[in-house]
């Protein structure tokens, strides 16, 4: 037993060192291999430094064209404004030329048709006389533009007695029908403590206007306003003012407590 153990153990032994014989010639080559790539990687990235330098130079010479591109560009659109404005001052010449010589043309028309009595001679006393004549009717018809700015002066006046007038009597009207104000309870809410009312902005109604809450003839209690719209308003009811612990209903009749004086 003793020798078949000595002899596994033998076995073994060779077996180990074939295998790390053999593992440390791939190891080796694995190392060479490693250093090799490593060396193509070195020469690879020196390759790329280069082309970068390369890539980096034609974009700084392609910035430095594009710069003289546009400062050409800016210098063609100068010229071509200034060429612009020449046609257009030539155009202006050309046109002010023309309306020289209608002008003339015109003049030599007119000139036909004077008067026998009247000369090109004369035709400085003719425009003193005519200065003269235009002078007294300015005068005139300033006289009478006077006149006519203290007429429109009364009847702005009398235009503004008349609005205020008017103004008084649509503040009157629209008091008159605020005092008659006559609504009706739309909707309670007990829990909350509020009434809706269908009367609102149209009627005269204002935040905090107080109205009285009537049923026939007799008072239920009383509102405060909270909120109004056009037609509609939010009320809170005055807890101390409900009359003998009578409740708000809807259909109630709502008028003011307070009424406005003329």
């Amino acid at each position: 037993m003793t020798k078949v153990l000595f002899i596994l153990s033998a076995v073994v032994i060779i077996v180990a060192s074939f295998f790390a014989y053999q593992n440390g010639r791939e190891f080796a080559a694995v190392r060479v291999s490693i250093v090799e790539k490593g060396n193509a990687i070195k020469t690879e990235q020196n390759a790329d430094k280069v082309v970068v330098g390369q890539v980096n130079q034609l974009v700084a010479d392609i910035g430095k064209v594009q710069g003289d591109l546009d400062v050409e560009a800016e210098k063609l659109k100068a010229q071509k404004n200034k060429l612009a404005q020449a046609e257009a001052d030539a155009n202006r010449t050309q046109a002010e030329l023309d309306a020289k010589v209608k002008k003339q043309q015109e003049l030599a028309v007119k000139l036909e048709k004077l008067p026998k009595d009247v000369k090109p001679e004369t035709i400085t006393e003719d425009i003193a006389r005519l200065k003269k004549e235009k002078l007294e009717f300015e005068g005139q018809a300033e006289g009478k533009k006077k006149e006519v700015t203290a007429e429109l002066d009364k009847i702005a006046g009398i235009q503004k007695r008349l609005d205020d007038v008017v103004r008084k009597i649509e503040e009157r009207r629209k008091n008159f029908d605020r005092n008659s104000l006559t609504s009706r309870v739309l909707a309670v809410n007990y829990d909350w403590g509020f009434v809706v009312i269908d009367a609102g902005k149209s009627t005269g109604l204002t935040q905090d206007t107080k109205l009285i809450v009537t049923r026939g003839a007799h008072t239920v209690g009383k509102v405060s306003v909270m909120s109004v719209e056009n037609n509609a308003a939010m009320a809170a009811i005055v807890p101390n003012a409900v009359v003998n612990g009578e409740m708000i209903m809807p259909g109630d009749r709502v008028i003011l407590e307070n009424l406005v004086q003329n």
